[in-house]
């Protein structure tokens, strides 16, 4: 009986091995945006940007082909829009006399102008510390470096600074909790944009997790730009910025000239 009730307990075993070969899971994610470019005018004050998506959840057949959809899996979206990086210099103002002044300043190396993030849930309920990092997943995870040698000290004292200046802009923003999913497959995230962005192009991310794993990873463009006249004016400083400051100096000059030949006119 000891030996039929081995060999029952390796045949399951074998028919266990062979089930879990023949069926696995598998998630599908499709993303979009409700644009891929947005035009900043004159009248710009800024902007709202729908990122959306559905979940397709299968179960593979060992042939490759798709099986029964699966329901009731818990899933969490984590959304990271981010503009290009840049070197950015951080100045620390202080008290001269009755009027504040600009005095040290660092430069930071290859930091966002603009990034937001939106989750489902609080971050750190959805992924390790570490994981967040790898994402960049979280403003606190953001990799933020100074080009020249600073002092733990000041180094966190120049990082919060940069931070907090950059949420008083709203340029940086981390919205937790605020990505619905809807019948456990559609999921809609709003961003917003202020008027101040930086041009230039953006990266969209979208991540699909469970139960603190990873599973798909969708990136989108976003490219934001300038428009109309003031396209023209803003590749014209940057393509020739010689003759952009001469016409700059022109115009202020003519404009001031102008502006006490009215006051003149008018006391006369």
């Amino acid at each position: 009986m000891g030996h039929i009730f081995l060999a029952c307990l390796v045949l399951l075993s074998c028919l266990g091995s062979l089930f879990s070969t023949q069926m696995a899971w598998a998630e599908r994610m499709v993303t979009d945006l409700s644009r891929h470019t947005i035009e900043i005018r004159s009248q710009f004050s800024g902007t709202e940007l729908l990122i959306f998506g559905a979940i397709e959840r299968e179960i593979l057949q060992g042939d490759g082909g798709h099986g029964v959809s699966i329901e009731g899996m818990d899933y969490d979206i984590i959304v990271v829009v981010q503009s290009a990086r840049h070197d950015m210099i951080v100045r620390r103002k202080e008290l001269v006399g009755p009027i504040w002044v600009n005095k040290d300043f660092y430069t930071l190396k290859n930091v966002q102008g603009y990034y937001a993030v939106a989750s489902t849930r609080p971050l750190r309920k959805i992924l390790s510390e570490d994981n967040l990092r790898i994402l960049q997943a979280g403003i606190e995870y953001l990799d933020i470096d100074f080009i020249e040698p600073i002092s733990e000290l000041e180094d966190a004292a120049y990082r919060a600074g940069f931070i907090r200046n950059m949420k008083a802009k709203k340029l940086y923003n981390q919205r937790e909790g605020t990505i619905s999913i809807l019948d456990d497959i559609l999921f809609r995230a709003i961003l917003e944009f202020p008027a101040n962005m930086p041009v230039g192009q953006y990266q969209v991310d979208v991540h699909l997790i469970r139960d603190g794993e990873i599973l798909l990873s969708e990136e989108s463009p976003l490219e934001v730009g300038k428009a109309g006249i003031e396209r023209i004016i803003f590749m014209f400083a940057h393509e020739y910025p010689s003759y952009y400051g001469i016409m700059a100096v022109i115009v202020a000059l003519f404009a001031g000239w102008l502006g006490g030949f009215i006051s003149r006119k008018m006391s006369e």
